[in-house]
């Protein structure tokens, strides 16, 4: 994440009217230790923190977007949820990519190239695949944040 001008600026005149308002911003999450989804395991508590940064990298080439729509529910991905993503030029058949259709519309979905063409497949029985000749690959998916 990068703050915008007006944000750093904020950020330094608070400092300096503030030497220690810089360790009141978190940094991430308290990561707290692991649970288990199957057998318990022993309850040990962990002294580290999870921000995007640390799962994703921090590279200008790493990004978020906010899904909307019913596309691709049956990859569990939902409206509301955040993709995050890794600029590229390419993908891999069967990654999920962000991909911009006819120079001005974007979409989430499962990039194949064919023959002529790519198909960019949804991942739900209602929608049909897309099918073009000019279809340019802006992103590959890495990742996906969802609030319960």
């Amino acid at each position: 994440m990068k703050l915008t001008s007006g944000a750093q600026k904020l950020l330094r005149s608070l400092s300096k009217n503030n030497p220690g308002v810089t360790s009141i911003l978190p940094a991430g999450i308290p990561l707290a230790g692991t649970v288990a989804a199957g057998l318990p395991i022993e309850a040990v508590e962990n002294k580290e923190s999870l921000s995007l940064t640390s799962c994703f990298g921090n590279g200008g080439d790493i990004f978020a977007l906010e899904v909307s729509g019913e596309s691709m529910i049956d990859d569990d991905i939902h409206s509301g949820d955040y993709v995050i993503c890794r600029r590229s030029a390419v993908a891999d058949n069967g990654q999920l990519v962000i991909a911009l259709v006819d120079n001005e519309n974007a979409t989430l979905k499962r990039f194949y190239r064919e023959k002529t063409r790519a198909r960019l497949q949804p991942a739900n029985e209602d929608y049909q695949p897309l099918y073009s000749d000019n279809c340019r690959i802006e992103a590959v998916v890495i990742g996906l944040v969802r609030k319960l």
